[in-house]
């Protein structure tokens, strides 16, 4: 991978999808910037092209981070692991991100709602009344 690889992964991860925008902003044949991104594919590094979504303008004014923690050895019980409740976490629509992590929580869920109101009841409904979840602490963003 060299520099212009870099460039475009990265104008990608900022939502740059089209051959044509990107070759225009980094100065490069067309054809290159095409050439590189279906090997960039190829290799899987790049794995798909997302829309950026404004959620705010969309009508979701809050977004919080909960930090999950579960019972471990329910989850054992239950033959469920963390990965799996992790992408049963993503599969609220509500949920946007949902990582495994290494600190005082388990996981760490990035959610959108409309409201407080809404938060709340995607917190109670969706994420706590899952199997083996026993705390959440919330962080909303407040900008």
């Amino acid at each position: 991978m060299d520099e212009l690889d870099e460039e475009i992964i990265s104008s990608v991860d900022s939502g740059i999808i089209k051959s044509t925008a990107l070759a225009k902003k980094l100065n490069a044949p067309l054809s290159t910037v095409h050439f590189r991104m279906k090997k960039l594919e190829k290799e899987r590094i790049i794995k798909y092209y997302k829309g950026e979504i404004d959620w705010r303008r969309a009508g979701f004014g809050i977004t919080a981070y909960v930090l999950v923690s579960v019972d471990t050895n329910l989850l054992k019980n239950m033959k469920y692991t963390q990965e799996m409740l992790r992408k049963e976490l993503l599969s609220i629509i509500y949920v946007k991100e949902a990582y495994i992590t290494t600190s005082e929580a388990d996981l760490i869920v990035k959610v959108i709602a409309k409201d407080t109101t809404h938060f709340k009841e995607i917190l109670l409904d969706y994420i706590q009344a899952k199997n083996g979840i026993v705390n959440t602490k919330t962080m909303i963003v407040l900008g």
